[in-house]
């Protein structure tokens, strides 16, 4: 799995929910009209398809985006089958 598959599905999700294409991975999927009930839906679809937990507390503490799922996914998905939790929100923290 690479960023640029990450971001595919991302946007995929996206259109299979209606939304019209981002102005950038940088755009705030709520202040581009991703209602809260979507946006669940699509982040456990993206959970599903590659097989991991996002921290949906720690998604929610700052505008969701493209840029930080594709980030976040890509994190946890390497980190997949380590027991360390050390570093777990440092992708969101930025």
């Amino acid at each position: 799995m690479t960023g640029s598959d990450v971001r595919a599905a991302v946007l995929a999700e996206l259109d299979a929910h209606g939304y019209p294409p981002l102005a950038g991975p940088g755009t705030d999927l709520v202040g581009h009209g991703v209602n809260s009930a979507a946006l669940i839906q699509i982040l456990s679809a993206l959970e599903d398809r590659f097989d991991v937990d996002l921290d949906l507390e720690a998604l929610f503490a700052a505008p969701v985006t493209v840029s930080r799922l594709e980030a976040e996914i890509t994190r946890v998905a390497g980190t997949a089958g380590t027991t360390s939790t050390e570093g777990t929100h440092d992708a969101l923290d930025r």
